[in-house]
This record gives C-alpha cells, sequence and structure tokens, in this order.
C-alpha cells in the first residue's frame, strides 16, 4: 500500500518552510533589529539552537512527504515538538503582524515576523497529514511535551535572569535573593549585554508567564543599565568593562551611552591604545619626581568616539599638566573649578568639538576624558604627573608609575610603555601593559639617612603674594593609634586572605585591633587590645569569609566607623577592584560621616587594579592614603600593620625666603591642602580654585580642560592657559646643556680657588 500524499509539497513550500525562517534567524542573530526595537526573541545559544531545529524538521518532513515510506514515529515526535515552539514564538509576534503588514513595503523587512506563522503553518500541516489515521496520539504527545520541555529549558537562565534583574531594581531586601539567584540560575553573558545596553527583555511564553503583570505577555520594560552593571558585578567579581563587549550583535551599530558622563563605561569596538611613553625627570634633594605620560588612542570604527580611562597616580600624586594634539598642535589644558570644566567640555562635546578633560575620582584616582577620536584616525594626549617617593622604615625611597586600572578601549598584548626617567638613577625600559599595571616596577633612589629640610617658592602673580614651603623629613613614630580592619570578600580576594593572616604578626601586642568583613556572610570582631586571644578570634573570622562574587562594602565601613570613632585611630580597607557607583545610597554610611565628632584616618590597600569605590564629594575618601601593591602583599600588608619608628613627610608654609628646592614643593603642599575641600563653603571653594589654577594642579576642587579656540575658553568664563606657566620634563639637548653649565661653573670655581691660593 502507498503512502504518498496528493499534493506533494514543492520547491516553493520547502523554501518558505526551511530557507525563509533560516534566513530570519541569521538576520536577527547578526544584526539584532527585533531585539533592538521591540524584544529579544533569540537571547542565548540555547534559543538559536532551539529555533534552527524548527527550519531541520521542515526539512525531514518535506522529504517525508514526497516518500512513499511510511513516516517513522521519531518524526511524528520531532514533527510536533517543531510545531509547539514555532507556535510559542508565532504567539510571541503575533502583537507585530499588524504593523508588519505596513512594513512589508519597505524592502520587505516587514516579511521577518511572519516567519514563525509561516514555518508553524507547514510544520503542523505535514506532520498531521503524515501522521494519517494511525494512532498517533502517543508520539505526538510525546512531542507535544518534548517542545515544551525544550522552550522551558532555552527559556529559564534567561527567564531567571530577568527575573533577579526585576528584583534587583525593586531594592531593600529583595537585592539579596537577586544576587542569590542570578548566581544559580541567572546567565552571566545575557547579564553582561544588558550592562552594555543592551536591556530589551528576552521574548518567551515562560518569562511572559513570570515577569511583572504590567509588562504583559508580550510587552518590554526596559532595564536599568546602571543596575545590570551593578548585578554584574556583584555576581560574577568582576567589572563588565573588564570584558570585550559581547560580539553577538553587529557592533558596528552600538551607540556609547556613556559619552560625556562621570563613568569610563562600556568597551567602545575599534577604540584602542596604540603608543605610550612615559618621561621623567626625578629630584633626589626633594625626593620627588615629575613624569609625563604621552599617549595615542586609536579608533578604527567609522564614527567618532570618546575615550575615557581611570588613572591609578602613586600616593601623594597628581596632575600638575595635561596636554591635548589639535590639528597638529599641542594645546595647554586650563585649570578652573571642577563644575566649570565639566560643563565647558560637555558643552563642547555636544558640538564635537575637541575637548580634553581630566577630573579626579577620590584619592589618587583620574578620571580623563577625551572626545572625539576620528573615525580612522589617533588622537594624542599627555598627562603630567608630579609624584613624592615613598619612604619606607628603613629609609628606601620608591615610587610606582602611574596606572591605567580602567578604561574604554582595548590594548593591544603586545603594546609596550617606553619609559625613559633621567635624573637619580636613570631608567631606560619598555614595559609591558601588565608590568605596568601590576605596580610592582618602581623608580628608586639611594636610600635617605638623615633628616632633611628643603624650601621651595613660587614667585607673585599679578595681586597674590609669593608662596613658600618646608618640607622636613624627619623620624617619626608610626601606626601607634587604634586599628579597625575592613576586609573585603569578594572573589578577587581570594589570593590576599591567606596573605593577610601570615601579616598579622606584624601588629605590636597591646594595640587595640578590631575587624570587619564584608562577605556574604558578615562577622565582626570588637576591637580589643592585641593579644593571642584577639588574634585568634581575626584569624577565625577571617578564615570564615568565602571569596565569591563582588561585595558592597559600604555598610562594613559605616559599622567600623561606629565602632572606631576617634581621631588617632587607622580604618585599615583591604578590598580588591570596586568597579560600580552604586545607584542605592548606603544611609548609615552617609550618617556616619556626617555625624561622628572624630573620623579615623582611611588607610586602603586595594590587592587588585581597578576602579576604587568613593562616595562623591566626601572629604575621608577623598584624603585617604592608597599605595600601590609592590608585588609582595606579605610585605606590603607586613609595612601597613606594623608600629614604629619611620619617616614622616611634611610640608608647611613659611615666610619666603632662599629657595633651594624644585617648585614641585609648593604643589604638593597644595595638593595636600586642597585634597579635602572638595565640599567646602563656596568662598572657601573659589579661594582653593584660585590656588589650584595658580599652580596648575587638578584636585577634588579643580579640573583640566583643553578646548580647542581662546574663544571656546572665554566663552566657558575659563582662563585661557599660558604654556609658559606648566611644568615640563626637560628634554635630552637641556640635560646636556645643564651638564655642561654645571662642568663650567665647577671649572670656574676651581680656577678662582688656584688663584686664591696663590
Amino acid at each position: 500500500m502507498s503512502y504518498r500524499q496528493p499534493n506533494l509539497p514543492g520547491t516553493f513550500a520547502l523554501i518558505a518552510a526551511t530557507v525563509f525562517p533560516t534566513v530570519v534567524i541569521v538576520i536577527e542573530w547578526i544584526t539584532g533589529l527585533c531585539a533592538g526595537a521591540f524584544f529579544d526573541p533569540l537571547p542565548t545559544p540555547g534559543h538559536v539552537a532551539m529555533v534552527a531545529t524548527v527550519p531541520i524538521v521542515n526539512v525531514l518532513l518535506w522529504r517525508a512527504m514526497r516518500s512513499d515510506a511510511p513516516a517513522p514515529s521519531w518524526l511524528i515526535v520531532a514533527g510536533t515538538a517543531a510545531s509547539v515552539i514555532a507556535a510559542s514564538y508565532a504567539l510571541i509576534f503575533l502583537p507585530l503582524l499588524p504593523f508588519a503588514l505596513v512594513g512589508i513595503v519597505f524592502m520587505g523587512v516587514g516579511l521577518l515576523p511572519f516567519a514563525p506563522v509561516v514555518a508553524l503553518i507547514h510544520a503542523a500541516r505535514w506532520t498531521l497529514r503524515l501522521a494519517g489515521g494511525r494512532r498517533a496520539w502517543r508520539p505526538m504527545t510525546g512531542g507535544a511535551l518534548l517542545g515544551f520541555a525544550a522552550l522551558v529549558l532555552a527559556d529559564l537562565p534567561a527567564t531567571m535572569t530577568q527575573v533577579a534583574l526585576d528584583r534587583y531594581e525593586r531594592g531593600g531586601a529583595e537585592r539579596a535573593d537577586a544576587i542569590t539567584l542570578m548566581r544559580r540560575m541567572g546567565d552571566s553573558d545575557l547579564l553582561l549585554r544588558q550592562a552594555y545596553g543592551d536591556s530589551t527583555r528576552p521574548a518567551s511564553i515562560v518569562g511572559g508567564l513570570i515577569f511583572r503583570p504590567q509588562t504583559g505577555l508580550f510587552g518590554n520594560a526596559f532595564t536599568s543599565t546602571g543596575d545590570a552593571r551593578e548585578l554584574y558585578y556583584r555576581v560574577t567579581g568582576q567589572a563588565f568593562n573588564a570584558v570585550p563587549r559581547p560580539a553577538r550583535r553587529d557592533n558596528r551599530f552600538a551607540w556609547d551611552a556613556d559619552r560625556g558622563g562621570e563613568d569610563v563605561g562600556g568597551r567602545v569596538p575599534g577604540l584602542s591604545l596604540g603608543q605610550s611613553r612615559i618621561d621623567g625627570s626625578v629630584n633626589e634633594r626633594d625626593s620627588l619626581a615629575y613624569l609625563e605620560w604621552t599617549i595615542d588612542l586609536v579608533n578604527k570604527g567609522a564614527r567618532q568616539q570618546e575615550a575615557r580611562f581611570t588613572l591609578a597616580l602613586p600616593e601623594g600624586a597628581f596632575v600638575s599638566r595635561a596636554t591635548l594634539w589639535v590639528n597638529g598642535e599641542p594645546r595647554e589644558a586650563s585649570i578652573a573649578g571642577r563644575g566649570a570644566v565639566r560643563a565647558a567640555y560637555q558643552r563642547v562635546v555636544s558640538v564635537s568639538r575637541d575637548p580634553l578633560l581630566v577630573t579626579t575620582d577620590g584619592a589618587q584616582r583620574l578620571l580623563v576624558q577625551a572626545f572625539p577620536v576620528p573615525p580612522n584616525a589617533t588622537m594624542k594626549l599627555r598627562i603630567g604627573v608630579t609624584a613624592p617617593f615613598a619612604i619606607a622604615a628603613d629609609g628606601a625611597r620608591t615610587l610606582a608609575l602611574p596606572r591605567i586600572v580602567e578604561r574604554n578601549f582595548d590594548t593591544d598584548a603586545a603594546l609596550v610603555h617606553a619609559l625613559w626617567v633621567e635624573g637619580g638613577r636613570p631608567v631606560r625600559a619598555n614595559l609591558g601593559d601588565g608590568a605596568l599595571t601590576s605596580g610592582g616596577h618602581r623608580l628608586t633612589l639611594p636610600p635617605i639617612a638623615g633628616p632633611r629640610r628643603t624650601t621651595a617658592t613660587v614667585a607673585a602673580a599679578g595681586k597674590a603674594g609669593p608662596i613658600a614651603v618646608e618640607q622636613r623629613i624627619e623620624r617619626g613614630a608610626m601606626g601607634q593609634g587604634p586599628l579597625m580592619l575592613v576586609v573585603d570578600g569578594s572573589a578577587d580576594m581570594a589570593a590576599t586572605l591567606p596573605v593577610l593572616g601570615k601579616a598579622l604578626d606584624a601588629i605590636t601586642p597591646g594595640r587595640i585591633v578590631g575587624m570587619v568583613t564584608a562577605a556574604d556572610t558578615p562577622a565582626t570582631v570588637a576591637p580589643a587590645p592585641w593579644s593571642p586571644a584577639q588574634a585568634a578570634r581575626v584569624r577565625d573570622a577571617l578564615a570564615a569569609i568565602r571569596p565569591i562574587g563582588g561585595q558592597d562594602d559600604r555598610p562594613a565601613l559605616a559599622q567600623a566607623l561606629r565602632a572606631m570613632p576617634r581621631g588617632d585611630a587607622t580604618i585599615l580597607w583591604l578590598h580588591g577592584a570596586q568597579p560600580v557607583r552604586f545607584t542605592a545610597t548606603e544611609p548609615a554610611l552617609e550618617q556616619a560621616l556626617d555625624r561622628l565628632p572624630a573620623l579615623p584616618r582611611l588607610v586602603r590597600y586595594q590587592a587588585v587594579a581597578g576602579r576604587a569605590l568613593v562616595v562623591p564629594g566626601e572629604r575621608w575618601f577623598d584624603t585617604a592614603r592608597l599605595p600601590t601593591p609592590g608585588g609582595d602583599p606579605v610585605a606590603d600588608l607586613h609595612a601597613l600593620l606594623a608600629s614604629g619608628p619611620g619617616w614622616q613627610v611634611e610640608r608647611a608654609a613659611v615666610s619666603p625666603g632662599a629657595a633651594t628646592g624644585s617648585a614641585h614643593l609648593v604643589r604638593l603642599w597644595a595638593a595636600d591642602r586642597l585634597a579635602g575641600e572638595g565640599e567646602a563653603p563656596a568662598k572657601s571653594r573659589e579661594t582653593a580654585i584660585r590656588l589650584a589654577h595658580r599652580l596648575n594642579i587638578v584636585t577634588p576642587v579643580s579640573g583640566a580642560v583643553v578646548l580647542e579656540t581662546d574663544k571656546e575658553y572665554k566663552d566657558g568664563d575659563l582662563p585661557v592657559p599660558d604654556s609658559d606657566a606648566v611644568p615640563t620634563v626637560p628634554e635630552p639637548g637641556t640635560w646636556a646643556l645643564l651638564i655642561l653649565t654645571a662642568l663650567a661653573a665647577l671649572w670656574l670655581w676651581r680656577r678662582q680657588r688656584r688663584a686664591v691660593a696663590a
């Protein structure tokens, strides 16, 4: 008996049932047309694999329809499952079909939403005809169950990701549940896409039944990009922009939503660091260095882009120069009030001109923004840094180099940073990006042997008189007050926590020590004199930490402040990268900072390179110590925990007199003085801004901006920069001239001495 059916499907039916949906799947997967405008029908590779089975099964059904042999039961199962999958997508796209009819006239784009309907009609029709009059209810029931199971399994990670985001957005106690749900059942790749701005909901029947009622079965609600970035950090312990932008969609059309803002934001496709060089000079007598970092930013894309990065400075350092090359000519930055320079930058960015903006982002952190990096071209900029050498207890002097710890551009693995430093112990080296970022490479000076006093003067300017500053380097007691440890339990602290246990031996017996941990299960050790019993309690609390994800350390900081409200105390905060600016405030921390009668000194040890969390405008964060890790955590932590004699550096204003030191000493004094003026009253801020402008330094109250023309400075009520007022690194020819001058002076001095002797 023949099973050939009348009206056999032809080539057109094959194209409609297989080629048409295949083309639609490929177009959506590459371009994300529907995901960008309505909802995401293919949020994960699992969805793509599931949907791709429909045209494959339709090919098999088409062949079986044209064959005389009876269809096997497994094909009936597969056809029913494909029909269920196609029916779910047809239902999802149903509200778009009336609009799609109108869109058909526009290059056929409106045909795309009809693909699930067409695939469903052919799959269901051919499956029923192949089943015929046989008892097919069993394979068809099995196929229906298989189709529903495939939908649930494919939808579950994406659905749970969206449920977790919904809960996290609501805030409060639901955030902890959202983090747990995301870690157990969510899709981190989908969450990363949402962090990069791909914020449309994944579309599914399962998700539509679970999501909030107000979105409806087919509705779409946009997720906050900030919440997605925050949740990604809390789940993975990693900054979203530490990972390249997901390449699933066509990134040529990706929009940089962070342009002109106050965050580094996501990676920009095609933007990279081209060349990098650091030139500097060391002043051994004053124990400081001046470094200029010149970089080329390359844009291989078709649109102009903004480059943004966070620069980590050595302890006590500050920016004293910013330069942007405009039309091939270097232009210096204007130093003015922080708000004024940002307003000028944003105003010029809106008309696509050439600005560079440098502002502080907490202690020893800078946010650098440059726009536009032209398409298929390069932008060149330079950042000048004045930095004091750190002096260890034994007198050893070292200086860490500045580092880029967060960026929105890529860096080639083969990139080298050319280093050339004159004076002291000359250095000429090529450093890999990893070696520079780790902070292990340091400049050194001979150990200091005894106390030193140096005076520097800046000449009078207009109505402002001269400024004289004395720097004193003397022996003094270090680390004698109470100590409160705040320990981060994020995943990137896994290698540091065991080291901390070893470094605890450096604490002097009898010193008051307490600890608070920031972890999924936080712990507190009440302050008490250091003893074997207290050490055991601290070590037990450390051993209980299970590093996972990224922690919010702000509640632990608030608890530590309440436990140690003393001006002679120190809070040592040991943490990993803190890459997010939390959307919700932490009232307990803000209240402690505002209400406590005295605040302890904040010292931060950041074990892993990255952004350092701050509360904007809070003096406590702006004046914190943030020593650069030296590559040996045990030695670093031992130095921070130890008490006893050490070297102290103090700078104070004095009456003008004979100057023996560099003008950079005056800048160092002013930078220390202005570090806590971020939230000062208006009158004090104006005075601080004038001082910052006079000495050309970037502080919490001042910023640096480079504009294209002098007119733009005047339009923004900004001072026109004076290229003669900025510090510079002497060129090699200048060094040679100085050496020759010194030799000539020595020759004249010896000649005069001989003449007197004769």
